[in-house]
């Protein structure tokens, strides 16, 4: 901050020196411009020009912000300083006007500075009462389940299945397809590459509760959600931000000191896949985000972890820009469980070794003295921006943070809780700010839909059922859903809305915590498991493997059917006694798999073992 008030003051001094030297009121209406936006034109007298010029500097700011443009705001200030130029008559600028515009910025500066210090000493008093109360609180932070402990494996409800379908119609088109997706920008929230993880997440979050032992479709939902991230569509914005934010022509998205809104996104969903189903993507070149035919950026998960780590490495703020110059923290938490996940996988220490840096930035930068997260801060400029702390952003922080840094995921959610949601009866009731009647999957306002969404996912991650189910309850009486072929949505919500739906339906306490930090019991990775069932015929309402037997409830897609299923992972030559299929017993083959069929008219339990 200091360097960059350093170089206003000199910029402030080299544009009112032709004004105080007596030169050309051209010079002067050029140097006035460059002190002000706007500023040779308020001072020639041209107000309404003025302010078009004034609005056009504000406007390009929020550019900059929003798809990371730093060129644009010196662009606007030069030609508008140069329109003034180009204007000037022979008579200059009064004296009186010169110095109100020399004056304009710093009297602001000035005032902003009061209004900062103000809201300063009023959160330092709201941490000091929050600060005695959390004297006497105690979170519950989970460890890794022991050998004997069962994870939670519970059945879907047929509500649940038909949300899961959403999910799943949207993974299981063609990898070039993006039907059903929101196609407004690839800058901002509603941009493919968040639509596609939180659809992976969903879909990894339903096969951890519900079906551990089963892979087939919702495997390849996932891998197709993995690999629809590697289409120019979905990563190409980075050719854009990277030319006009850091003036590099370099196409590579990881070749960079930020876009970790594509590395640390990119790798969560590859690390639940990895704790999930299978390795394939840390084998060399396993994600290759191709241009053209002639240029390919070669990656793997290893890759991405590398990434992030070298860059937080190399930030001084430990947390690294999304877009270039903006840090955001939430994105930072994807790279964090990006890195505890491959270090689980690959015996790394990336989360190890970087923890106790980000632990501070945490604790320190990205933090406002009240305990609330801030949102976003400018790597150039050290600003931040007050009005991006609301309780959506605190909502999703938490969620993400619990799998690395759980005392301040809990804390951040103790205080929404004490400061924020309120619980009446059995009945929530959520801020009225703008910013949480917002869903950032297409921008609308008026909603709390994604207010309602966010609230269940870190109710439920952070083990506040009541608060969860009361968040559901408000959600399902807010908002209609509508079917469609068997799939049902949230009407009006966009499909990142809807996707985070089904991430927060599916989830349980602590559910993104063990998929990231802890991983899956041995017997679930070694087990029978049910490898292919057709889609959307038949519907996997629960999978689940104590090692030895294969427990499944099946349900028909779309009408009675006979169907063959493929089971994997049983014991070679072994043979199995079955319970609800056509036949009673069946034999593994010697590469472990075998066929059943079964016939559903309706809810079946099928047990093999």
């Amino acid at each position: 901050m200091r360097r960059a008030l350093a170089v206003y003051a000199a910029v402030w001094v080299l544009g009112v020196l032709p004004a105080v030297l007596g030169a050309s009121a051209a010079l002067q209406a050029l140097g006035l411009g460059i002190v002000a936006p706007g500023g040779g034109l308020w001072a020639q007298g041209s107000p309404i020009l003025g302010l078009v010029a004034t609005l056009a500097f504000v406007s390009s700011l929020s550019i900059w912000w929003a798809a990371g443009p730093v060129v644009l705001p010196p662009i606007v200030l030069a030609l508008t300083a140069g329109l003034a130029a180009w204007r000037a008559d022979d008579a200059a600028p009064g004296t009186g006007a010169v110095i109100a515009v020399a004056l304009a910025v710093p009297a602001l500066a000035l005032l902003a500075r009061l209004v900062v210090e103000v809201r300063h000493r009023r959160q330092l008093a709201r941490r000091r009462v929050a600060n005695d109360r959390l004297a006497h609180e105690r979170f519950t932070v989970t460890g890794p389940p022991t050998v004997e402990a069962h994870l939670p494996v519970v059945e879907h409800s047929e509500d649940d299945l038909a949300h899961l379908r959403y999910s799943l119609d949207l993974a299981l088109q063609p990898l070039d397809r993006f039907d059903g997706f929101t196609h407004i920008d690839q800058f901002r929230e509603a941009a493919l590459r968040y639509q596609l993880t939180a659809l992976s997440n969903s879909l990894a979050m339903a096969q951890l509760t519900r079906t551990p032992a089963f892979g087939g479709y919702l495997a390849e939902g996932q891998r197709n959600a993995i690999e629809k991230m590697l289409d120019r569509r979905v990563w190409g914005y980075w050719a854009i931000e990277n030319a006009w934010g850091n003036l590099s022509l370099n196409r590579d998205p990881l070749d960079t000191h930020e876009n970790i809104m594509l590395s640390g996104w990119h790798g969560i969903m590859v690390g639940a896949y990895a704790t999930l189903n299978d390795d394939r993507y840390s084998r060399p070149g396993a994600l290759t985000f191709r241009w053209s035919q002639d240029e390919a950026y070669a990656y793997d998960f290893g890759g991405l972890a590398d990434q992030i780590r070298r860059n937080v490495d190399a930030s001084p703020y430990a947390l690294f820009a999304c877009e270039p110059n903006w840090i955001y923290p939430v994105c930072n938490s994807f790279g964090m469980n990006t890195l505890l996940s491959h270090d689980r996988l690959h015996g790394t220490d990336h989360f190890a070794a970087t923890e106790p840096r980000l632990r501070a930035a945490y604790e320190s930068d990205f933090l406002r003295p009240d305990g609330r997260m801030i949102g976003v801060r400018s790597a150039h400029l050290g600003l931040s921006w007050n009005f991006w702390t609301g309780a959506a952003l605190q909502l999703g922080t938490s969620f993400w943070l619990n799998p690395t840094l759980p005392e301040i995921a809990h804390r951040t959610w103790w205080l929404l809780r004490e400061n924020t949601l309120t619980l009446r009866d059995g009945v929530l009731h959520t801020p009225r700010a703008v910013s949480d009647r917002l869903d950032p999957g297409n921008y609308k306002l008026g909603s709390e839909t994604f207010g309602h969404v966010a609230t269940t996912l870190a109710a439920r991650e952070l083990g506040d059922e009541d608060v969860a189910r009361a968040a559901e309850t408000a959600l399902a009486a807010g908002t209609p859903t509508a079917d469609h072929h068997g799939a049902r949505r949230y009407d009006g919500a966009s499909p990142l809305a809807n996707c985070y739906a089904n991430l927060a339906r599916f989830g349980r306490r602590s559910g993104l915590r063990d998929l990231i930090a802890h991983g899956v019991p041995e017997t679930w990775t070694t087990g029978p498991r049910l490898a292919e069932a057709a889609y959307p015929e038949v519907q996997v309402a629960r999978a689940v493997t104590d090692g030895h037997a294969l427990d499944l409830v099946l349900r028909p897609g779309a009408g009675p059917v006979r169907t063959t299923l493929r089971l994997e992972q049983l014991v070679p030559g072994r043979q199995y006694t079955v319970r609800g299929g056509l036949v009673d017993e069946l034999t593994a083959a010697a590469d472990g798999s075998a066929l059943l069929e079964v016939e559903l008219d309706g809810r079946r339990e099928v047990r093999i073992a």
